[in-house]
């Protein structure tokens, strides 16, 4: 049996905690393992075989790691070989930088969504979407959202999903 994903809401996750990671996933900001490859030292000892690690070499690496770990990040990065993950989620999630995880929502006018955990007032998100719905005289449904709404990949969804309110609750407040 497979274990469920717990899945942190923004309002439990750390922030404000420099050089913090955060998995893009389900929002882990506090546990998280690294993918490391040791070398171990094997001995047949009568009939029995013991695996142990050089616990000389491992404490130099350990402590090499805990000196340079935000330049691991940020290398591991950028040359596509992942070695932090979220001990959260399976091996395949990996983590980024919590500050670089909330730039990219800003640079990209994200108007709220479970990475960042900032979402626009439900006014703004009714304004918004009344502009639109008006224009075309309620004639509008999810799917042209999908495509002529400039928010609308940047997590205009989440915004929805965060207020409870569906686009069809706002057509028939418009009188649509």
């Amino acid at each position: 049996m497979s274990r469920a994903i717990k899945y942190y809401e923004p309002e439990h996750r750390r922030y404000g905690v420099a050089n913090n990671l955060q998995c893009g996933y389900c929002g882990n900001t506090t546990a998280f393992y690294m993918n490391l490859k040791f070398r171990h030292e094997l001995c047949v000892e009568k009939g029995s075989l013991n695996v142990s690690l050089n616990q000389q070499r491992t404490q130099h690496i350990l402590d090499s790691i805990s000196k340079n770990i935000w330049d691991m990040i940020s290398k591991s990065q950028s040359d596509g070989k992942e070695i932090f993950f979220c001990a959260n989620c399976d091996e395949s999630e990996s983590v980024d930088l919590q500050e670089r995880l909330i730039d990219y929502c800003w640079q990209m006018g994200c108007p709220g969504c479970e990475v960042c955990g900032n979402y626009i007032s439900e006014e703004e998100l009714r304004d918004l979407c009344t502009e639109c719905i008006n224009e075309r005289n309620g004639e509008i449904t999810e799917e042209d959202c999908m495509y002529s709404c400039s928010h609308f990949d940047n997590g205009l969804i989440d915004v929805f999903n965060h207020y409870d309110i569906t686009l069809e609750d706002l057509k028939k407040e418009l009188g649509y």
